[in-house]
C-alpha cells in the first residue's frame, strides 16, 4: 500500500511538471529586449579638427608619450575605470581611461591599461571641441 501511494506521489509530481512547461500557443512578436539590439559603434573622432590644428596630427592607436611630445602637455586629466574593470576574470586592456583635456581643442581620451595597472596608454578617441575650458570640473 505504501509503494502505491509513493508511485501516485511521482505520477502527480510528473505532471504538476509536465503542466508547468506547456505554453499557452501564443508567439511573442516585437521590437525584442534591450539587450537584443546592436549598440551603435563608438564614433573614434568626434568633430572636425581645424585645418592645421594640434588634434589633426593626432591618430588613433598613437602612445600617450608620443601625443604629449607631438602636441605638448594637456591642461588638466582625468582617469577613470570603466564598467569592464567590475567583470570577474577580464584581463583585457579596456579597464581603464585617460582623458587629457586642452583648453580650446577638446579632449584625447586614452585606454590600455588593465585591472592590474598594467598596460600602456594609447589613443582611443579624440573630441574635438574649440569651447573645452580645459579643467576637469
Amino acid at each position: 500500500m505504501e509503494a502505491t501511494r509513493t508511485g501516485i506521489a511521482w505520477v502527480a509530481a510528473a505532471l504538476l511538471a509536465l503542466g508547468g512547461c506547456a505554453g499557452t500557443g501564443t508567439t511573442r512578436t516585437g521590437g525584442g529586449s534591450a539587450s537584443a539590439k546592436k549598440a551603435a559603434p563608438i564614433q573614434r573622432v568626434v568633430g572636425d579638427p581645424a585645418p592645421g590644428s594640434k588634434f589633426s596630427k593626432v591618430e588613433i592607436g598613437m602612445p600617450m608619450k608620443q601625443v604629449y611630445d607631438l602636441i605638448g602637455e594637456p591642461t588638466d586629466t582625468k582617469a577613470y575605470v570603466t564598467g569592464k574593470a567590475f567583470i570577474p576574470f577580464y584581463f583585457g586592456n579596456d579597464a581603464s581611461r585617460f582623458e587629457a583635456l586642452y583648453k580650446g581643442w577638446g579632449r584625447i581620451v586614452f585606454t590600455g591599461a588593465n585591472a592590474f595597472g598594467g598596460g600602456s596608454y594609447k589613443v582611443y578617441q579624440v573630441i574635438n571641441d574649440r569651447h573645452e575650458d580645459g579643467y576637469n570640473n
